[in-house]
């Protein structure tokens, strides 16, 4: 690796603007899913710059740590074009040496795949890592190759995004009125965003939320976004499930043709029993907040669209909102808000109060933070006692 190569790389990588930021939701969803997807203990987004590679998102260690270049594996895929796999790192001279390897967490097995740049400068890794030794399969390797592909564009969306401040009104759904039930909204995007926001009743009088987001470099964002919103309520009186394959085909073909990434989640409740059930397609920011005090996160471990393995379908999760309970569904853009930095302080926030104060409260977090991109919705079913109202 030349100076010049290593010192473009650096540059690249303190423009992307998140180094020391902290824990954000859009990268640690990838290696927390990329973790289930391989069942190994340890997986990393890693970025290298100036000698040293920085945990931008783990799952299973500690993020945000960085560690001279040439101690870890990343250092020498970060060189490649192609994934690295490594069975078993005690055999490989390279390695064995290496702190990690012989000495705490004793790591045998490791895969990486590299990250670039729009420019073709590669920036980081996208790895998992697991104390016994394994090998994987040639698509075992194509799906590390499609999760990477899935962080390049986090990535590039977080360079492109703060570049882009006019706020657009097109995507915002109707004011939507449910019988017996308390809804309230908003939508804050700007050119560049890629939140999907959609809610509506059914000709069934089911009510149908959908939250998602689409990753993709500049306007093309929102495009997509829109794209995929439209395909959404196209399908708003078909049965959950049934259209999903023709639905993935539609949306997967124009995201991959754009070289991006979608993720969603669609909720559906029937307003007079609150039975309903849901379905998650990489989002997993959904909250069901029950009149006793409980907290259930609504988040599966399927992948997003595009990235689900052919045939493997969706997880359908039945859910019932009684009376009191409340369903919050956002975008990660919530996360960026002061006092709302993770999902828990979510939870608390929305908890407080009824869900229509929480959602006045982000909009009064929004003149704060006027370049933010956030989608919320709140539906609360009302107590028996005023459920008339």
């Amino acid at each position: 690796m030349t100076d010049s190569q290593a010192d473009r790389r650096t540059a690249l990588v303190e423009a992307l603007g998140v180094l020391g930021s902290g824990p954000e939701e859009r990268f640690d969803r990838i290696t927390r899913m990329t973790a289930a997807a391989f069942d190994v203990p340890l997986s990393f987004l890693n970025l290298v710059h100036d000698g040293l590679v920085t945990a931008q998102s783990t799952h299973g260690w500690h993020q945000g740590e960085g560690v001279p270049a040439d101690d870890v594996f990343c250092s020498v895929t970060v060189l490649q074009d192609e994934p690295m796999i490594i069975p078993d790192a005690s055999l490989d001279p390279r390695f064995s040496g290496t702190a990690a390897v012989a000495g705490d967490p004793g790591i045998r097995f490791y895969a990486g795949a590299p990250l670039s740049m729009p420019d073709g400068t590669r920036v980081g890794t996208l790895c998992v890592m697991d104390p016994r030794p394994r090998t994987l399969s040639a698509a075992d390797v194509e799906m590390l190759g499609d999760l990477a592909r899935w962080a390049e564009r986090e990535l590039g969306y977080a360079m492109d995004r703060d570049r882009v401040r006019r706020v657009l009104d097109a995507l915002a759904p109707e004011p939507l009125t449910v019988p017996g039930h308390d809804f309230a909204a908003v939508v804050a995007a700007h050119e560049g965003s890629g939140d999907v926001a959609d809610w509506r009743v059914a000709a069934d009088g089911t009510v149908r939320l959908t939250v998602g987001s689409v990753s993709a470099a500049g306007s093309a964002a929102t495009l997509l976004a829109s794209t995929v919103r439209a395909a959404v309520v196209a399908r708003t009186d078909v049965p959950l499930g049934s259209d999903g394959p023709a639905l993935e085909a539609q949306i997967g073909a124009d995201l991959e043709a754009a070289d991006a990434v979608g993720s969603l989640l669609h909720v559906r409740i029937d307003p007079e029993t609150g039975r309903g059930s849901w379905v998650d397609a990489g989002h997993g920011l959904a909250l069901h907040l029950g009149a006793d005090g409980s907290c259930t996160r609504l988040r599966t471990l399927d992948l997003p669209i595009g990235l689900q393995p052919d045939g493997a379908g969706r997880t359908h999760v039945d859910v019932v909102l009684a009376p009191g309970d409340r369903l919050v569904l956002f975008t990660a853009g919530l996360l960026t808000l002061t006092g709302l930095h993770d999902v828990d302080a979510v939870a608390a926030a929305a908890a407080a109060g009824d869900g229509t104060a929480f959602v006045e409260h982000v909009r009064t977090l929004l003149d704060e933070h006027p370049a933010a991109d956030v989608t919320l919705a709140v539906l609360a079913r009302r107590p028996a006692s005023d459920a008339s109202a």
